[in-house]
């Protein structure tokens, strides 16, 4: 692998994603080798209370590396690789305050766990990686039923009281 280039940004802007990529991805094809890593989020698998701005802006990350990925592959770029990270709440201060009904299933991440999970979804070119595991099944499961059915699993797991005590980041003096 050449060349690692992992696509930030602030939920809101989705420019974001078309600048980096133009910025890299030319160089990645002539030499039919790189990786893109898309930072996307839980959030984006299912709206949750408190969160709509959010989970829009990551649910327009996993969609535009899906795309990115399906015209890589048509034009046979076999060497330029994607990912797309969709992680449960981080502990970075970003969303101080967030709950979790069960810690078990939905824990708090820790920043150096995610590293360490998205180098071996790189490693070994992994197309997408949910973290925690769980999500995996939680993806699956709201595809096979009505949204009504998702809505209340989604209750039952506290998924949208997690903003309840949200504080956030404290902004800098």
């Amino acid at each position: 692998m050449d060349r690692t280039i992992c696509v930030y940004g602030c939920h809101g802007s989705r420019s974001y994603f078309f600048q980096t990529t133009k910025a890299f991805l030319p160089d990645m094809l002539k030499n039919n080798s790189g990786h893109l890593v898309t930072i996307s989020s839980a959030a984006a698998l299912g709206g949750t209370t408190g969160l709509c701005d959010y989970c829009a802006s990551k649910f327009a990350a996993i969609g535009f590396n899906e795309s990115l990925r399906n015209e890589l592959k048509s034009l046979g770029r076999d060497g330029v690789h994607t990912t797309v990270v969709c992680p449960y709440y981080i502990n970075t201060g970003m969303f101080d305050g967030v709950t979790t009904k069960f810690p078990f299933l939905l824990p708090i991440l820790e920043p150096e766990y995610i590293v360490d999970k998205i180098m071996e979804a790189v490693l070994t070119n992994q197309e997408m990686l949910l973290v925690p595991r769980i999500l995996y099944i939680f993806n699956w499961f709201k595809s096979m039923v009505s949204p009504r059915c998702s809505d209340y699993l989604a209750g039952v797991l506290g998924i949208n009281n997690t903003m309840d005590m949200f504080v956030g980041r404290h902004k800098q003096q």
